[in-house]
């Protein structure tokens, strides 16, 4: 006679196939199977584990976990000694937790998602975070269970957030990040629950956690403190009265780990685009904290580290107190100008991409002389650093670097000086008609965004240093878009001057 664990193997050694699933339900139906492996020796309980957790990737099956007979099951497998049980429970859950509405409103009524609670501090990695992801998930869920997983402004103890966070000062340091790190993820989630679990002191405990002298702990907190900075509702928590000016103090300690160092710049810089009046704090003097860190990052040899000063300089200069501070810095900004031309071709694209950031959202000056932080900055754009991304087209033909380049271009040629500039630049004039000269999409897209705003932007113009012919065949460019050919595509550009 053939048992549940003669079945589970036949069913694990053949055909990955839910014609397959079918059978083996037809001869055991699942709660069968979950009392096999309740009773099964150990030779045995593997096949009838590996079985189920080939079930669960069936979404026909699923929906048959939900019955009360193996829901009963999955709640005593939650706290099951066996780390293959345990991981195999979060594994449904999570899986259940991605199909679909009606699956997450019958894992709320069978009162699933309390099986997370223990499987969240569970000393198994991928336990705990499929785990959280089912958490997340059914938080996300229009009509989810958000009161049942987060609960409401009353605060009466009743919902698995706040149970975790009842608990975090009694389980280890592994288990409360992970923890820690759920309250980020659902507040990135939405601001409603942001602000409820930061109303509950979730996000102090986060800060809590970093700013301590145990450095074990710290260097284990760098990712929180990523991550809580790595979004708008995040930014402007860290951004309130008395925060900035905690962190700054970390960078002043001599014996700062390097991970640290970067985390921490990164974060300020976020914090100083999300709340420009953090300046006064982070921004008083070129020997502050802050500044000092940027400057010490950019000089590294390490790409991450110069990269992650290049990307706080940028945030930072998105304020006008941000850009007014650092322009008043001229060996600062000489040394982000010449990263441009750098010889690494991750360092020139990162530096590009931030004078990008810093010069997008802020329109060139007019035609009437203007004076100011941005207008400097314009000024420095134009007769510095245009000549040396222009410079970056025949010296840097790679795809990767051109989409840079192009996207740079695009946002310098919006000013009338900038294209007075490189309409007549040879570098241009041997690729702006060139519809071969682009191999890879994300450049060919770069490119055209340059050309609709060359012809957006400066129509009367262009009959200045193009031809008619090559006029009307940019216009045409423009609106057919970045992978139109014409079929006269070796026209060249005209010598005309100005």
């Amino acid at each position: 006679m053939t048992t549940a664990a003669d079945a589970a193997r036949e069913f694990v050694s053949g055909p990955h196939v839910v014609q397959a699933g079918r059978q083996l339900l037809a001869l055991f139906p699942l709660v069968a199977l979950c009392e096999a492996l309740g009773s099964a020796r150990p030779e045995d309980a593997e096949s009838l584990l590996e079985a189920l957790e080939r079930l669960t990737e069936f979404e026909e099956v699923r929906g048959t976990f939900l019955d009360k007979d193996v829901v009963g099951f999955l709640s005593e497998g939650a706290g099951a000694a066996s780390p293959r049980l345990r991981s195999l429970v979060a594994k449904l859950l999570f899986r259940l937790s991605k199909s679909g509405e009606a699956s997450i409103a019958g894992m709320a009524a069978a009162g699933l998602f309390s099986l997370c609670e223990p499987l969240l501090l569970d000393e198994e990695t991928g336990t705990s975070e499929a785990a959280a992801a089912s958490v997340c998930n059914g938080a996300r869920s229009p009509d989810g269970p958000r009161e049942v997983l987060v609960g409401s402004a009353l605060n009466d103890g009743s919902s698995l957030a706040e149970r975790l966070q009842n608990r975090l000062s009694e389980v280890p340091d592994v288990p409360r990040i992970r923890v820690l790190s759920l309250f980020i993820q659902l507040g990135r989630e939405s601001s409603d629950v942001f602000r409820l679990l930061e109303a509950r002191g979730a996000y102090e405990k986060v800060l809590g956690a970093f700013l301590t002298d145990d450095l074990l702990l710290q260097l284990t907190s760098v990712e929180l403190m990523d991550a809580l900075g790595s979004f708008a509702d995040g930014q402007e928590f860290l951004g309130r009265k008395g925060v900035p000016e905690k962190l700054a103090l970390e960078l002043n300690d001599p014996n700062c780990d390097a991970s640290v160092r970067v985390c921490l710049t990164r974060v300020l810089a976020a914090i100083l685009r999300r709340t420009p009046a953090a300046a006064a704090v982070l921004l008083p003097t070129q020997q502050a904290s802050f500044p000092q860190s940027v400057a010490m990052l950019l000089d590294s040899r390490d790409h991450a580290e110069k990269l992650c000063a290049l990307n706080s300089w940028a945030d930072a200069s998105t304020s006008l107190e941000g850009l007014t501070f650092f322009l008043r810095w001229a060996p600062l900004v000489q040394e982000i100008l010449d990263l441009v031309a750098s010889t690494q071709n991750e360092v020139s694209k990162g530096a590009m991409g931030c004078w990008a950031t810093v010069l997008q959202d802020r329109a060139p000056p007019g035609a009437i002389a203007e004076v100011g932080p941005e207008s400097e900055l314009w000024d420095i754009a134009v007769t510095r650093l245009l000549p040396m991304v222009l410079q970056n087209l025949k010296a840097k033909p790679f795809a990767d670097v051109r989409a840079h380049t192009w996207g740079l271009l695009s946002i310098l040629i919006r000013s009338r000086r900038s294209a007075q500039q490189t309409l007549p630049a040879q570098e241009l004039r041997d690729l702006l008609l060139d519809f071969h000269s682009e191999s890879a999409s994300p450049a060919r897209i770069a490119k055209h965004e340059f050309v609709k705003a060359l012809v957006r932007d400066h129509a009367q113009l262009l009959g200045n240093f193009l031809d008619a012919e090559v006029d009307t065949l940019l216009q045409e460019y423009a609106k057919q878009g970045p992978h139109w050919v014409p079929r006269a595509a070796a026209v060249q550009v005209g010598d005309q001057a100005a």
